[in-house]
């Protein structure tokens, strides 16, 4: 009785012992599983990081040149800004000069026309020009000088009006004044039409 006792407790033994070793061994299995896992999620976490990082490299790299167009665009900007503001003031300039041609042309004219008519004996001690009114003052030797220049400007074509003033006798000779009006417009405009149908011809 005692012989089949101990081999029944030896055969519960060996079940024990099996037992226990093909648990071990599934506890095995799903370590191997689970460390297989970890690594794959770490080659995953790995490579999704390595892009991320690439993709934070890139937008850097194109937003370093986007910042360097703009700066470039912004000089390019500055340098359009200066060159339409040198343009508007070399315009304005322009206009001014060709507006002061424009309003010294009569004066020299009238000067020119006037000088013309002078004759001989007779010089003038002063001028002035206010709406087209013209004053002049001068001294002459004789009535006759002054009696000529009055003719003369008459004569020219470009004075209307002409009207002789105060007149009298001064130990150099005649003191004179004289107003009249400037007829230019059309006149002026008319030479330069003239001399190009000349020179055209």
């Amino acid at each position: 009785m005692i012989n089949i006792n101990l081999l029944a407790e030896k055969k519960q033994a060996k079940v024990k012992t099996t037992k226990i070793r093909v648990e071990s061994g599934l506890g095995g299995g799903q370590n191997l599983l689970l460390v297989g896992v970890l690594l794959v999620g770490l080659v995953v976490a790995g490579g999704w990081w390595w892009k991320l990082d690439g993709d934070i490299e890139t937008w850097q790299d194109k937003h370093e040149k986007a910042d360097q167009e703009l700066a470039r665009l912004e000089e390019i900007r500055k340098k359009g800004e200066e060159y339409k503001t040198q343009k508007e003031l070399l315009a304005k300039k322009i206009d001014l000069i060709t507006e002061l041609k424009k309003k010294q042309t009569v004066p020299v004219h009238i000067m020119d026309q006037i000088s013309k008519s002078l004759p001989d004996f007779l010089w003038l001690d002063s001028m002035s020009a206010a709406n087209n009114l013209i004053t002049i003052g001068g001294k002459a030797t004789s009535y006759n000088a002054v009696s000529n220049f009055y003719t003369n400007l008459g004569d020219a074509g470009y004075f209307e009006d002409v009207t002789l003033g105060k007149t009298f006798v001064i130990p150099e000779g005649v003191q004179f004044s004289l107003n009249c009006k400037f007829a230019f417009q059309g006149k002026i405009a008319a030479q330069p039409a003239a001399a190009t149908a000349t020179s055209g011809s």
